[in-house]
Formats: structure tokens, sequence, C-alpha cells
């Protein structure tokens, strides 16, 4: 599949290049930058969205919130048991199906979340200083076209 008309003359790395090298640059650095605020909290990235994801829809199970983190199920696993042993979600009993686990958020990993928010929102600041709404809502309508370009 060719998308891009490419003549042996062209510089490397060509500008299609760079911009797509940002792409992936952007999200190295916003782990780094987002590891480094939430170590206080005794979180890890991968601990932080699976809790979102259990606040954003109580009583997923773990192959659901695998599904949904795009993670494989065994890793979701030991940071559901991570925050477990950290009393931030627990596993209740499906009541449809005794071998199913439903995952909850713990009443301390609701309130973790206004000051884990605080900080991420220090963050998303600091990544989208300068930006006027506009040109965020134009940013995201790029990302999300170039997505639909790469699921087609």
């Amino acid at each position: 599949m060719k998308l891009v008309h490419s003549a042996d003359q062209d510089p490397f790395p060509t500008a299609l290049d760079a911009l797509t090298f940002r792409f992936e640059d952007v999200p190295r650095l916003l782990r780094r930058i987002f590891d480094m605020a939430i170590e206080g909290y005794d979180l890890n990235r991968s601990q932080w969205r699976l809790l979102a994801y259990v606040l954003r829809d109580e009583g997923m199970t773990q192959t659901e919130l695998a599904r949904s983190l795009e993670l494989e199920r065994a890793t979701v696993g030991q940071a559901i048991d991570a925050l477990e042993r950290k009393q931030f979600v627990e596993r209740i009993k499906s009541p449809g199906d005794r071998r199913v686990w439903r995952i909850h958020a713990t009443a301390m990993g609701r309130q973790l979340v206004p000051e884990l928010r605080e900080t991420i929102n220090e963050i998303y600041e600091q990544m989208f200083a300068g930006f006027s709404k506009q040109e965020i809502s134009s940013l995201h309508g790029f990302l999300e076209r170039i997505m639909t370009n790469l699921e087609e």
C-alpha cells in the first residue's frame, strides 16, 4: 500500500517522517511527565488508567477492562491486584455468575480522584498552553481523522 508518493531524491527524514516521529515523541514525554507527577500517590500510569476506567464504568470485569485498556488480561489482573492491595478497588462476585468478579472502586479510590484530577489538570494546562479552544477542537478532529484513516 503506497500512501504518499516518494521519489528517490526525497530527503530523509521527510517532513511526514518528522511529523510521524513527533506522534511517537509526544506520548513518550507525556508518560514520563505523568509518571513523575503521580509517583507520590503510590500509583503508576497503568493503575491510574485502570482506576479511571473503573470509576467511569463501575462493575466491569477483568476481561472488559483489558479490552477497554487494550492490555493483556494478565497485565490487567496484576494491576487490579496492586490496586486491591492499596485498597483503591475491590473485586465483587457477579450476582448472575459466581465465577465472574466485577471490579469496583472503594471509598479510598474515590477519594483519590479529586487530588489526582488537580495534578492531571496541571499537566493538561502545561501541554495545551497557548492553544485556543478552537485549536484544541481542530487538533482533536485531525487526530480523529488520522485514527479513522488508519482503521480503514
